[in-house]
Formats: structure tokens, C-alpha cells, sequence
């Protein structure tokens, strides 16, 4: 029966951790991760297209698919203890719980307009798009990310 008891607790407590939710800092890292792979995709992929830096083309379009597959991600990535020392997010964040999946929503939206913009070649339609994706972005930045 000690032995029954013993296996069960060992079995519950490697559960609990398992289940136990993301540190910190790794939230923090995989948050990075993908606003260096989203901003590299929307700056450098399509703002270089916009700017006439770069031809349209491809890799624009398959920017703006990485865009709109990682506007799908970014609900969960700002969880409470993931504003680590090299977090640039603000603390009020975590007392706007409910403002963050309409800024979610809004950057999903631009995100998905633009890629129909990029699809469609349309430079005056990309440009658009762009700067209402851009201005998404900065409407959670401006509110809840740390000056640099």
C-alpha cells in the first residue's frame, strides 16, 4: 500500500510540473523570438517593397504569410513574470489583461489584409496595409513597451 502511495505521489508531482507554467524568462525569450522574426519579416520583407528598396516578389509574399502565421501567436506571450531585466514590456500590461486581445485582434486583421494587399501586387494596396499593420504593431508598443 506505501509503495501505491509512494507511485502516485511521484507520478502527481511530475504531472504538476510538467503542466507548471513557462518561467519567466523562457517566456521572455520565445516572446523575442517572435517579434525579431515578425518585425524582420514586416520591416525588412515588405517595408523594403514599400520603400522601393526591394522588388516584390516571393519572399514578399512569404513575409507576409510569416507575418499573419505569427499575428496568430501573440495572445500568450506576455505572461505575468515574463518581464524579465532585458524585457522592454511595461508592467501596466499585466493590469490590461483585457485590453490585449483586442490589440491582438487588430494586429491579426492588418496582418491578414496585408498579406491579401501583397498577394494582389497592388504597391498602392501593400503601402496602405502596411502602414495600418505598422500602426497596429505600434498601438500595443506605444501603450505597453519601454522606451529605448
Amino acid at each position: 500500500m506505501l509503495a501505491l502511495v509512494v507511485g502516485a505521489t511521484v507520478i502527481l508531482v511530475a504531472v504538476v510540473q510538467a503542466a507548471a507554467p513557462e518561467d519567466g524568462k523562457a517566456a521572455f525569450a520565445r516572446r523575442e523570438d517572435t517579434m525579431r522574426r515578425m518585425g524582420h519579416a514586416l520591416y525588412l520583407g515588405i517595408g523594403r517593397v514599400v520603400k522601393g528598396k526591394a522588388d516584390l516578389g516571393p519572399d514578399t509574399v512569404n513575409a507576409a504569410d510569416t507575418v499573419v502565421e505569427l499575428s496568430h501567436t501573440l495572445t500568450p506571450l506576455f505572461p505575468i513574470g515574463s518581464d524579465v531585466a532585458d524585457s522592454k514590456m511595461k508592467p501596466e500590461i499585466f493590469a490590461a489583461k483585457d485590453r490585449i486581445p483586442q490589440l491582438v485582434a487588430g494586429v491579426d486583421d492588418a496582418a491578414q489584409r496585408l498579406s491579401a494587399a501583397v498577394k494582389s501586387g497592388d504597391k498602392s494596396a501593400i503601402a496602405d496595409a502596411y502602414a495600418v499593420t505598422n500602426n497596429a504593431c505600434n498601438a500595443c508598443h506605444n501603450q505597453f513597451r519601454k522606451a529605448e
